[in-house]
């Protein structure tokens, strides 16, 4: 008995043993479910160059996205979120073809919804427009292009959200509206600037200033925005070098400005949004002022030290002056005039170069911004309001401010 019993639990333990060592089919399943994140990256996709957009897969092999919102511009597909080759793909062909390991960007030509699909195995893409068709929303008023005449179209790829970028506004009223007619509910005025919730068939928003805009409208909140381009300086001059920007202010969306800015010798550009996308990146050959040329080489800062730099994005004027200069001008060699003027001030200095003169209201506001390089220059009094004004005027040795007065 005893060795029957012994001979049964050996059977059994190996039995057992034999089990433990054999995967169950559920757990193999399971383990081969950890795919490769495939996504698509680009200009053209919601997250732009920042974010990636994930696609899905039941087998690994096959990712797909439906209905995802793409814009004109260009698309990449790429594993784990990464540029490790060989998972970063491109290609030449829309709206099908073979991807290329470490090629440039598809190219999408326009914005809507698409149905997209790729083949890690194959690398057969597709990227298929939707035939959606969104209601139309436009602006309108005397502050948009078109004035009462004409709508400006707003772009959507998901009929909700509608944009305009880099839109001149000019000060005057403004309505949205939908398929370029006033039938209610589809006519939205307002009270707030630069943002607010719209209201059915109220009068237009007040648009102050003219200026370069960005807009926004939700169609289902409301909601709505006027930003200005973010206008920055970049370069291995700046403190952000060539790897962040460093933002400039504005209250009018034309003229932008820093104040004490900490400079190196170096090159440095001015850019709008963040990008290097044309015609917004300028640079120049002329210190410290000059007129800004679109994707030009950087201007030369010679020294360190603390900087107020100025740029009008309308002119294209701008001064990079050192912000702690306190020497004043010698008033026997300098000199404005008539002051008080009617129609013109004449700024004249017999020693130096004006580089450059600015001339700001009592807000602060910069109202004018020239840059002479001559010993003799003549600004613009007429239009003007009545009252005090400032020059700050730099030379080539100093830096100076005059008050002004329009009569």
């Amino acid at each position: 008995m005893n060795k029957k019993l012994l001979l049964f639990v050996i059977c059994l333990l190996t039995f057992s043993f034999a089990n433990a060592k054999t995967p169950s089919p559920t757990l193999s399943k399971k383990q081969n479910l950890a795919f490769q994140v495939i996504s698509i990256f680009g200009d053209a996709t919601p997250g732009k160059w920042d974010t990636d957009t994930d696609m899905t897969t039941t087998d690994g092999t096959n990712y797909t996205l439906t209905n995802v919102g793409l814009t004109a511009g260009a698309l990449k597909f790429r594993g784990d979120h990464s540029w490790t080759l060989p998972y970063n793909w491109g290609g030449t062909n829309f709206p099908t073809g073979t991807a290329v390991v470490d090629a440039n960007g598809i190219t999408v030509p326009s914005a809507g919804l698409y149905n997209i699909s790729f083949n890690t195995t194959t690398f057969s893409y597709s990227i298929i427009k939707q035939n959606v068709t969104f209601q139309v929303i436009s602006i309108f008023g005397d502050a948009t292009p078109g004035k009462w005449d004409t709508d400006t179209d707003m772009t959507t790829t998901d009929g909700n959200i509608y944009t305009l970028t880099d839109v001149t506004l000019t000060p005057g009223a403004l309505k949205f509206r939908g398929d370029h007619s006033w039938t209610l509910p589809y006519n939205w005025g307002g009270t707030d600037f630069p943002s607010g919730t719209a209201v059915i068939d109220a009068n237009g928003i007040s648009v102050p200033s003219t200026a370069l805009y960005t807009i926004t409208f939700n169609k289902t909140t409301f909601a709505y925005s006027f930003t200005f381009r973010v206008i920055s300086i970049f370069g291995d001059a700046t403190p952000g070098k060539w790897d962040s920007d460093t933002d400039m202010t504005t209250t009018d969306g034309t003229n932008y400005s820093l104040t004490n800015v900490a400079l190196t010798p170096g090159a440095l550009k001015f850019r709008g949004n963040h990008s290097w996308t044309l015609p917004y990146n300028w640079g120049g050959t002329d210190f410290p002022s000059g007129t800004a040329v679109i994707d030009a080489n950087g201007i030369t800062v010679p020294t360190s030290g603390n900087y107020d730099v100025n740029f009008n994005i309308s002119t294209k004027i701008y001064t990079i002056t050192g912000a702690l200069a306190t020497k004043g001008f010698n008033y026997s060699t300098f000199s404005v005039y008539p002051n008080p003027a009617e129609n013109n001030w004449n700024f004249n200095s017999s020693n130096e170069i004006i580089e450059s003169i600015q001339i700001v209201d009592n807000t602060g506001k910069i109202i004018r911004s020239v840059a002479p390089k001559n010993n003799k220059t003549t600004i613009d009094a007429s239009g003007l309001a009545k009252g005090y004004y400032f020059a700050k005027v730099t030379t080539t040795s100093e830096t100076s401010t005059i008050k002004l007065i329009k009569k």
